[in-house]
């Protein structure tokens, strides 16, 4: 048995409160959080500045460079070269503070791999909440990487296959997108009854479900199909039907905003292709404002960065977060879309992104108060993850 004790002020999610306590931790989950010293805890490690859980990037893609053509890159490499670069990216969420990660989409099942090593203790990096493949109709976006599959019967199958291979999360793909040449990028792709076929089989395999869903109309299928987490939602304004979906009373429902990827692609528009640009120049203020509009109507809203795509590198969590405050949400709320609403959005509520009981042992302790600096989040002074110091 493996017990440890860390010091410090501690700010939690569920209070918005800080203060002084000393944090037990046992085989890598909290035993409990006290203000005062426990006489049997033994030594404590002092952790300085703020120390808040450790922070969950709900959306990532691990085997993508974050280069200016990343699928290119991908396709054009060995597996073995895909590999060493994941387990460089892992390293880069890590150090930036991040011990848990979503992946959503990648070749060769590698998160699912990935996911697995982690947890036999063979790699130390981040959790990772692998998709396997993402399932996409025939031509759709991501196919190059993804499972194709048309009609219900055949998305039902898809959807079995990825349990069956490792999957934890279940991802489809509701529109078009940007990275892949020929889609429309807020057009509509997999039907709502194709989604719901493979939500079904999901929610039946105690999995959660995500979508990219880019345009209003694939939106709303894939709300009313059952997804657990729309990713993106960048073209159009959300309407009162939209959110009237979002506020499932039956199942909670999130809003992934990946705002990094089009700011990155806009940021660098002289070095990608024009097809790209194209695509990507409508988001813009949109998407911002999407956002604020989707946090005032009340949205759960996760934090999430679809680290990989063009100049949107891994570890980039902190400018993801500023921007989700440039967008309207207040700070309090910010950190609850990286810690208690992200944990949500994965699938692991109540055993990440908080400190009760029984909650895994990841910390992340900030140069700063995030509730007063935005950019605390990019400081980082310690990191640790299931209750050891990794940074």
């Amino acid at each position: 048995m493996s017990t440890h004790t860390y010091h410090g002020t501690f700010l939690d999610p569920e209070t918005m409160t800080a203060s002084e306590g000393w944090l037990v931790t046992e085989d890598g989950s909290i035993t409990a959080l006290e203000s005062k010293q426990p006489a049997s805890a033994g030594e404590a490690t002092r952790l300085s500045g703020t120390v808040v859980p450790g922070l969950i990037d709900s959306h990532v893609h691990l085997g993508f460079s974050g280069e200016g053509d990343p699928v290119g890159t991908l396709l054009k490499e060995t597996q073995n070269q895909v590999v060493l670069r994941a387990l460089r990216n892992l390293g880069d969420h890590l150090s930036a503070g991040v011990t848990t990660v979503r992946d959503l989409g990648g070749p060769y099942n590698l998160s699912v791999d990935l996911h697995r090593a982690v947890e036999a203790g063979l790699l130390t990096a981040p959790r990772i909440v692998p998709s396997g493949h993402n399932i996409t109709m025939t031509g759709g976006h991501g196919h190059a990487f993804g499972r194709e599959a048309d009609g219900p019967d055949e998305v039902r199958k898809a959807a079995r296959a990825e349990i069956k291979a490792g999957a934890r999360v279940i991802k489809f793909m509701a529109t078009g997108g940007v990275l892949t040449p020929g889609v429309a990028a807020g057009a509509e792709a997999m039907t709502e009854a194709e989604m719901r076929a493979g939500v079904e089989e999901a929610h039946k395999a105690g999995l959660m479900t995500a979508t990219h869903a880019q345009g209003l109309a694939g939106v709303k299928n894939a709300l009313r199909a059952g997804i657990d987490t729309i990713e993106h939602g960048a073209f159009d304004h959300f309407d009162d039907e939209a959110f009237g979906l979002f506020a499932d009373p039956d199942r909670p429902r999130w809003l992934v905003p990946t705002l990094a990827a089009p700011t990155g692609i806009l940021a660098h528009a002289d070095e990608l292709p024009a097809w790209m640009i194209e695509k990507t120049r409508p988001i813009g203020v949109l998407h911002l404002r999407n956002v604020g509009e989707a946090y005032r109507a009340g949205v759960r809203i996760a934090a999430g960065t679809d680290a990989g795509t063009p100049f949107n590198p891994h570890g980039g969590l902190p400018d993801e977060l500023a921007l989700m405050h440039g967008a309207g949400m207040p700070l309090d709320d910010v950190f609850r879309s990286v810690s208690l609403e992200a944990a949500g959005a994965v699938g692991l509520a109540g055993l990440i992104g908080t400190f009760r009981a029984g909650a895994a042992a990841d910390l992340v302790a900030l140069d700063g108060d995030p509730l007063s600096d935005v950019q605390a989040w990019a400081r980082p002074l310690a990191v640790v993850s299931r209750g050891v110091r990794v940074s």
